[in-house]
């Protein structure tokens, strides 16, 4: 069980990147929809660390879906229990651009 999830400053302008998109296109419903999936994954990731797709294994670099156009990518130290989120990704952009 990880201990601790640690938002990196990427992780947090992203995940703010989308809640402003969301303020500007969508609901309110929308927005607390999203918040509300983003801490349950952040829950079931404190459980089960290792349960997102393998990205780099040498690293632990994982992603997971946590919209059906929201991926999480995190890094899991198992020695320090931690996770820390990379960044969320919006997965209509080029994944060539993608940057772990």
């Amino acid at each position: 069980m990880v201990s601790e999830i640690i938002w990196s400053g990427r992780s947090i302008d992203t995940y703010n990147a989308i809640i402003d998109y969301l303020l500007k296109e969508w609901t309110d419903k929308e927005i607390y929809n999203f918040a509300t999936r983003v801490s349950d994954k952040l829950k079931i990731l404190k459980l089960q660390p290792r349960i997102g797709m393998v990205v780099n294994k040498r690293q632990n670099i994982y992603r997971t879906l946590v919209h059906k156009r929201v991926t999480l990518v995190y890094h899991y130290k198992p020695l320090k229990k931690e996770i820390e989120l990379v960044t969320f990704w919006q997965n209509s952009q080029n994944p060539k651009r993608l940057k772990y």
